[in-house]
């Protein structure tokens, strides 16, 4: 399934909407961590409807406008969110994770908890990687100045230790919360 599906999946399993809508729901809750184009959002919906993922549920008429079409996620859609929605994530595709993050509370705590705890395993796996690489790094010159090309390579390298010791608490608050059942 495509990326634009999986995001109208997602929009429509919180409330249906017209394509209009959706498009005006992506800019606010989805354009922040996830980019789309929206000039596939009606072959896509089309497509959806077509798999029997969504269904047309009405049209609204407003008086000089013409008819919107307004579309609700059906049983099926549901439950091919759910089972993406749980399935492995590339690693290091931040955007399809967090995607699947906007959908967890489709997904019963104690699997969204395991799903998190694989995902900071991940993260501490690379931030052991990323420390043998400065130290690598750095034992091929002691004293790496701006004008060596080796100080860019630790700063980056150094950022994704950031980075990934970020995403790493992350997980640690995200199944803290799970375990408590509020944000």
């Amino acid at each position: 399934m495509s990326s634009i599906q999986l995001v109208l999946l997602s929009l429509l399993a919180r409330e249906p909407l017209s394509g209009y809508d959706m498009k005006q729901q992506m800019k606010g809750r989805i354009n922040f961590f996830y980019k789309i184009n929206n000039n596939q959002l009606y072959p896509a919906l089309s497509k959806l409807e077509t798999e029997g993922l969504v269904q047309l549920q009405s049209y609204e008429r407003e008086s000089y406008r013409p008819a919107k079409k307004i579309y609700k996620i059906t049983d099926m859609g549901i439950e091919r969110l759910k089972e993406w929605v749980i399935k492995p994530s590339e690693p290091g595709n931040w955007d399809e994770f967090l995607l699947m993050q906007y959908n967890s509370w489709l997904v019963a705590p104690e699997v969204l908890i395991r799903i998190m705890e694989d995902r900071k395993r991940e993260h501490e796996q690379r931030i052991k990687e990323y420390r043998v690489k400065v130290a690598a790094l750095r034992e091929q010159n002691e004293r790496l100045t701006s004008e060596n090309p080796l100080f860019s390579s630790v700063a980056l390298i150094e950022m994704g230790i950031l980075f990934e010791s970020s995403c790493r608490e992350w997980c640690d608050k995200m199944i803290d919360c799970l375990k408590k059942n509020e944000m």
